[in-house]
């Protein structure tokens, strides 16, 4: 089973210094050699752009480039360097194989802290999953392709400032936050971890920015639960009010429903506010719940297998619903018991199982690529 293109009909859009201007740039196209053309602003000429985006699903494939097919999608000669902060999540360990499959020089910067979870709460992934050192040390031996390790916490700022002087990153893949909704309203304590790790860690991602790579173009991981669920159209980024005879161009207003999305909403919050006020490059991506079981790239061993989450609170309904139909078990209420969920999928030797494969990828590579552009 292919990769499916995840992210589709992202409209991006930009504003300057200035609070009241914006205005669309670009648009992702369905597909697979869709290019994204941002006209980036000069840090000197104090310009700065925040790009938003939300998403769709849709189910395009697209097969990585190997052996003499790889290239660099870009015109330098020099691969980029691009660092996958929590590259040892389910999200971001896929992303991290398949940019250094791309030929990107990648770097992974975590704290492991995913696997502690599910110590605390006696949760385990439904695929077993190996050790990050042993993972990177198998895709060496399988690619020849280095990717390197940074173990520590990005709340840190010290350790934080080492690794991005050490690296000196193009682009940062910001995937190292706590990511459960239900883990953030357990208690008190969880509710509190979450804010700060999430918020302060971003924080101190976007001042390692300023200060040790300023061109570096940060692409943001946030969640279209941001939005809540409003009773109006869900704008790209902003809406257009009229309120007393007075119109303006607002920031799209946030109903976040849990301690989790409010971090996501402080977090664009402050990308948008430190873009406007340093002019560092950033792309906050809102896009839905990411489903699947491999990649091409971790289907090349069982030791690069990626995460299978199908409890309550880390697992998705979905996982939830197809590991229950696989064992017999009737299918839990999920929420309120009134969302519909439209799967749609080949079945492979009449499995029950039936999963959506993820593609963030070309959306991200667009992001990456628009650096000294």
């Amino acid at each position: 089973m292919k990769m499916a293109h995840l992210i589709t009909n992202c409209s991006f859009q930009t504003f300057s210094s200035s609070p009241n201007y914006c205005r669309n740039i670009g648009q992702l196209q369905n597909s697979k050699s869709s290019n994204l053309s941002l006209k980036s602003c000069s840090r000197r000429q104090k310009k700065s752009y925040v790009t938003c985006a939300s998403a769709a699903v849709q189910g395009q494939t697209q097969t990585p480039l190997t052996g003499s097919q790889q290239a660099y999608e870009h015109s330098s000669s020099k691969p980029k360097k691009v660092m996958v902060i929590g590259g040892d999540g389910y999200c971001g360990w896929a992303t991290a194989l398949h940019l250094s499959n791309k030929g990107y020089e990648v770097a992974i910067v975590d704290n492991l802290v995913r696997r502690a979870f599910d110590n605390q709460l006696g949760l385990d992934s439904l695929t077993p999953i190996t050790s990050i050192q042993n993972r990177v040390r198998r895709w060496k031996s399988l690619t020849a392709k280095t990717i390197q390790l940074f173990i520590g916490d990005i709340c840190d700022f010290e350790f934080l400032s080492e690794a991005f002087k050490s690296f000196e990153p193009d682009a940062a893949v910001h995937f190292g936050e706590q990511r459960s909704a239900p883990y953030s309203m357990i208690d008190r304590s969880r509710a509190v971890y979450t804010q700060h790790n999430n918020v302060i860690g971003t924080l101190n991602v976007l001042f390692a920015i300023k200060e040790y790579s300023e061109e570096c173009h940060l692409v943001k991981l946030g969640t279209m639960g941001e939005y809540g669920t409003p009773n109006i159209d869900i704008e790209e980024g902003f809406i257009t009010i009229t309120h007393n005879g007075r119109t303006d161009t607002l920031p799209y207003p946030k109903q976040a429903s849990s301690f989790y999305h409010l971090s996501k909403v402080h977090d664009s919050h402050n990308i948008a506010f430190t873009c406007k006020a340093w002019g560092i490059r950033a792309t906050d991506l809102n896009q839905g719940v990411v489903y699947g079981v491999r990649t091409d790239e971790t289907a090349m061993h069982e030791e690069l297998s990626n995460r299978f989450d199908y409890d309550g609170v880390f697992g998705t309904a979905l996982n939830r619903f197809c590991v229950q139909a696989a064992v017999g078990h009737p299918l839990t209420v999920y929420g309120k018991g009134g969302q519909v969920c439209l799967c749609y999928s080949a079945v492979p030797n009449n499995s029950p199982l039936f999963f959506f494969e993820i593609c963030l990828w070309s959306k991200l590579l667009a992001c990456i690529n628009q650096i000294n552009t």
